[in-house]
């Protein structure tokens, strides 16, 4: 039985007192179970690790018994991430696929919500949609009816000072078999982000009372650059960006100090080890939260490095608000929000530095020395050690503050694949790119796609299974990009 299926196991038998308590006293630490070779794939006997019964061949090929017909990892689930464990699977696009549409526009889902920050399809039926309301909610909305559902998933006591508020949602990637759910919020009357865990109820679609688990805490020294975003990646972990803590130019030297969690993009295991950590979150100034119980992916980039925090997946962020996941690469694109000057899209690898509070966009913050006069080519790594943006732009046009979206994969326009839309906060303008790896084409130099702007603000993008990308604006709507009459 591999992590996942032994935590999907605990999860639901603690909807009962005595499924709880065995679960309690339970350790996910085997992730082969019956696997006696020690290859890891769950099959007894063979030792060649494809996840088949008998023949050794390790090939993973159709016809030898795996079961796994294509996606080369050999674990016979199909799902390509080589754990065995086979993720729900959404029904197929529904769209009517249009050829060589004349432009971008919108349709209006739903109106009359409060404060919407972000949209997210459910796993397994794409059309229902949850948004994310600062004041604390997780509301539940018919795409095709706009109606809103009378209860909402969950709903959390937040403060919503500055930037405060309930901040970002994910499903847990086996979700509705694993019913759990992630949220990141500032708890009412505390300075702090919190990422908790909740169980949903199948049956009332809302989160079981007394199922709040908090996975992690940080204090915030600011009520702003408070990230707030939260994913969990191809590889099953989740993903977290955290600002630098707010206030202006670094103020609390976060940007450059690798052994705090501010300022970068986390990456962590969900799953509890049964061993809380020693020292609470291995950053400064958190000692006064904790302990917590959560893992350090071992191919986390700076594990090995005593003066990184192990939990540290990539560098240098001012205020990564907005990012996602390219379902078809696995490419990360993060919005990070600048200061004065340059607002940046960019890519991140494991490891990768992304230059705050040395570095703005493309150009060096305040005379710091950042080697912005070499060559500068689009996500490509300078002589200092810092990773350039696939795309920034400046404050003209009333831009101030990137808004990162989502990535198009949707059937209904197979042109749009691999296009990239992102926005501005402040104009609520909404463009678009495409990134090849080594250059980066941006669809309106005007930084604007839609034929028809609606936006006074965007604070956040979304997507579900189908590929679909949907807009979140200030009006209490919203909108998914469909291509134009």
């Amino acid at each position: 039985m591999t992590r996942h299926a032994l935590r999907i196991s605990c999860v639901l038998a603690s909807l009962t007192l005595a499924g709880a308590l065995a679960c309690n006293n339970t350790t996910p630490a085997d992730t082969s179970s019956t696997d006696t070779t020690g290859d890891g794939d769950g099959d007894p006997g063979d030792g060649d690790g494809d996840g088949d019964p008998g023949d050794g061949d390790g090939d993973g090929d159709p016809g030898d018994g795996d079961g796994d017909p294509g996606d080369g990892d050999g674990d016979g689930d199909g799902d390509g991430d080589g754990d065995g464990d086979p993720k729900p699977m959404a029904p197929p696009c529904p769209h009517t696929p249009v050829d060589n549409p004349t432009g971008f526009s919108t349709q209006l889902i739903a109106s009359g919500l409060g404060d919407p920050l972000l949209v997210t399809g459910h796993p397994t039926k794409p059309d229902e949609l949850y948004v994310v309301e600062r004041n604390g909610e997780i509301l539940i909305v018919d795409m095709n009816t706009g109606d809103v559902a009378p209860n909402p998933l969950l709903s959390v006591d937040v403060t919503t000072q500055s930037e405060f508020g309930l901040l970002g949602f994910a499903f847990h990637p086996y979700y509705p078999t694993d019913p759990r759910v992630y949220i990141n919020y500032s708890p009412q009357g505390e300075s702090m982000t919190r990422i908790s865990e909740f169980t949903i109820d199948p049956n009332s679609n809302t989160a079981i009372d007394g199922s709040e688990r908090v996975v992690l805490e940080l204090h915030q020294p600011a009520p702003n650059h408070d990230g707030g975003m939260i994913a969990f990646g191809p590889d099953d972990y989740l993903y977290i960006g955290m600002g630098d803590g707010g206030a202006a130019d670094d103020a609390f030297n976060t940007g450059r100090n690798f052994n705090v969690l501010l300022a970068k993009m986390l990456r962590i295991d969900v799953e509890p080890t049964g061993v809380a950590d020693k020292d609470p979150v291995s950053c400064e100034g958190c000692a006064q939260y904790g302990p917590f119980d959560y893992g350090i992916p071992a191919d986390n980039p700076f594990v090995n490095d005593p003066n990184i925090a192990p939990e540290i997946y990539a560098l240098g962020f001012r205020n990564p608000w907005r990012f996602a996941f390219d379902s078809e690469t696995g490419e990360l694109y993060v919005g990070d929000v600048g200061q004065n000057a340059r607002e940046e899209i960019a890519v991140v690898e494991a490891g990768s530095d992304h230059g705050w509070s040395d570095m703005e966009g493309f150009s060096c913050f305040q005379g710091a020395p950042c080697m912005a006069g070499s060559p500068m080519t689009a996500g490509q790594v300078n002589g200092d050690g810092l990773t350039y943006p696939i795309h920034d732009y400046g404050h003209g046009q009333n831009n101030c503050s990137v808004t990162g979206g989502n990535v198009y994969r949707s059937c209904e326009v197979p042109s749009w694949s691999g296009t990239y839309f992102f926005a501005d906060y402040c104009n609520g303008r909404v463009d678009a790119l495409t990134w090849d790896g080594n250059a980066t084409t941006l669809l309106d130099p005007d930084g604007e796609v839609l034929d028809t702007p609606v936006f006074s603000n965007v604070p956040g993008f979304g997507g579900n299974a189908w590929g679909d990308v949907f807009i979140a604006a200030t009006n209490g709507s919203i909108y998914r990009i469909v291509p134009s009459n």
